[in-house]
């Protein structure tokens, strides 16, 4: 008899978990503020992602493909830019009703371009980044508060998306 009762509260528990769980997808576009050294390589970049999230119980289970273009800075006569590609993962917990604060980590392919008017050189590198955020999520538009660690390409980003 035992057994019966925990096979139905299983059945019990996995069905209440498959009909929680729902999978949006959506795009987004992102203000990125460079920070540490980055800030004195590039200026402020803008952004674009692909943003998918799946909803769980307890958590939402997060993914994104992101591009970062950071515009171009004066030093020392020269000029450099950047731009990023990243793949990142991560999770979130609701903290109050819209609100939600997690992490992500993050495959970033980097590329630094150096230009001093005669000779143009990029050196791309790959780089892996933690990222604590706060997300505030109304319908199925999502703000988002980022900063993403990287050793040495560290940025402040506000990601403003929609959902489908």
């Amino acid at each position: 008899m035992k057994r019966f009762q925990y096979i139905i509260i299983l059945i019990i528990f996995l069905a209440s978990i498959s009909k929680a769980q729902s999978i949006e997808s959506g795009i987004g576009v992102s203000l990125n503020t460079p920070a540490g050294n980055f800030s004195n390589v590039v200026g402020t970049g803008y952004g674009g992602a692909f943003m998918a999230k799946l909803g769980l119980p307890l958590i939402d289970v997060t993914g994104s493909v992101e591009y970062i273009n950071f515009s171009e800075k004066d030093v020392a006569n020269l000029k450099y830019s950047s731009y990023m590609w990243s793949i990142n993962a991560g999770a979130r917990i609701s903290v109050f009703p819209f609100i939600s604060a997690g992490a992500e980590i993050g495959n970033y392919w980097i590329t630094v371009t150096a230009d001093n008017g005669t000779v143009k050189g990029d050196n791309t590198e790959n780089k892996v980044a933690f990222t604590p955020l706060i997300a505030s999520k109304i319908g199925m538009f999502e703000a988002s508060l980022r900063y993403s660690l990287i050793s040495d390409a560290s940025f402040f980003s506000i990601r403003a998306g929609i959902y489908f």
